[in-house]
């Protein structure tokens, strides 16, 4: 992919507000590893209000996948500026489509959304948010006023630092916490083999590795996972009652606090928050909620996977697994078990 052409790479601005020290220097060496392999030319995400020509009406190209939370806030920001764009699903399933080499080259962090924009691309969620609000004829979603801004921003990072993709899969019950559960698996043996077979690359998968057995102990910690379900709660009365005052999150008009939380709120209502959500139990969400689904952008960034995407994206998978099982059982193991029995039999008599 790199040796085709010249990519351009956006620093992250959003790395530098990340609490997790670790986390910044591993995602810096592995942007920094794409760099030199790419030659590429390094720039920076333009401040709200200056407009980047150098982007302005150039071809864009979302990587993404429809349930990401990452990928539908950034399909709600092309929705809500007016932007055209062409989409190439990521398959994060159980095909694993983000390990490939050539998706690695473009986003070393092995995660959707990555958005191209003619020739530079842009990895984080809050820098593409930002570039995008500088492009297309929809309203600002980032204020001009510095306090203003500073609030708006506040709300997204808060979203953006949430670990409802924890919460997500640590509160998943039956079936669906075993097939959490096996597709990290699968996850992490893949990554291993890919460690070992391709050394070019072995940095970016040991350091995806080393995030997802991190991911692993959240998932599986019972007392985090409670916790999360209480700090929920906490942030639902603080919207609550700042909702008391304004029609929106930060104010009086819509911004990308709302279009950010948009999604955070329709994962909370998908995974079990919906009593949290109510008119009864909360009326301003309630109604904040609902001028949210009405929005022109809603069905363009809040997806689920239909019938056939679900067959499509993790059936082959599924059926390799379940397929495998049943021939180690039928064809290896119970013939096994008959053989011992028999000895067993014939020596008893």
């Amino acid at each position: 992919m790199t040796g085709e052409r010249t990519l351009k790479v956006v620093e992250s601005e959003a790395a530098e507000s990340r609490a997790d020290a670790a986390v910044e220097a591993s995602d810096a060496v592995d942007a920094a590893d794409v760099a030199d392999a790419s030659d590429a030319v390094v720039t920076t995400v333009p401040e709200p209000g200056r407009p980047p020509s150098k982007l302005a009406g150039k071809p864009i190209r979302l990587h993404h996948f429809p349930t990401s939370i990452p990928s539908q806030v950034v399909r709600l920001a092309l929705a809500e500026k007016g932007l055209e764009w062409e989409g190439v699903i990521v398959n994060t399933g159980p095909a694993n489509e983000h390990f490939e080499a050539d998706y690695a080259e473009l986003n070393p962090r092995l995660a959707v959304p990555t958005v191209e924009i003619g020739d530079t691309v842009v990895t984080e969620t809050l820098d593409i948010l930002r570039v995008l609000d500088e492009l297309g004829s929809g309203p600002k979603l980032i204020p001009a006023d510095p306090e203003a801004r500073a609030e708006v921003m506040l709300w997204v990072e808060r979203q953006d630092s949430f670990p409802l993709l924890e919460l997500h899969h640590g509160r998943a019950k039956g079936m669906t916490r075993w097939f959490y559960r096996w597709a990290l698996g699968q996850e992490r043996t893949q990554l291993r083999k890919l460690v070992d077979k391709q050394p070019e690359l072995a940095p970016v998968y040991q350091a995806k590795l080393d995030e997802l057995d991190v991911f692993k102990e959240a998932v599986n910690d019972r007392g985090l996972i409670d916790q999360l379900v209480v700090d929920v709660e906490a942030v639902l009365d603080e919207i609550e009652e700042l909702l008391e005052e304004r029609r929106w999150l930060a104010g009086d008009e819509y911004t990308l606090a709302d279009l950010t939380w948009t999604a955070a709120i329709a994962r909370l209502d998908h995974i079990g928050f919906s009593r949290s959500l109510s008119e009864r139990r909360r009326p301003n969400i309630a109604s904040w909620y609902e001028r949210l689904r009405e929005r022109a952008s809603w069905p363009v960034g809040i997806r689920r996977l239909t019938a056939l995407q679900l067959t499509k994206f993790y059936g082959p998978a599924v059926l390799k697994t379940f397929l495998i099982a049943w021939v180690v059982k039928w064809v290896v193991l119970t013939p096994l078990i008959y053989g011992i029995a028999s000895l067993l039999n014939c020596s008893g008599q």
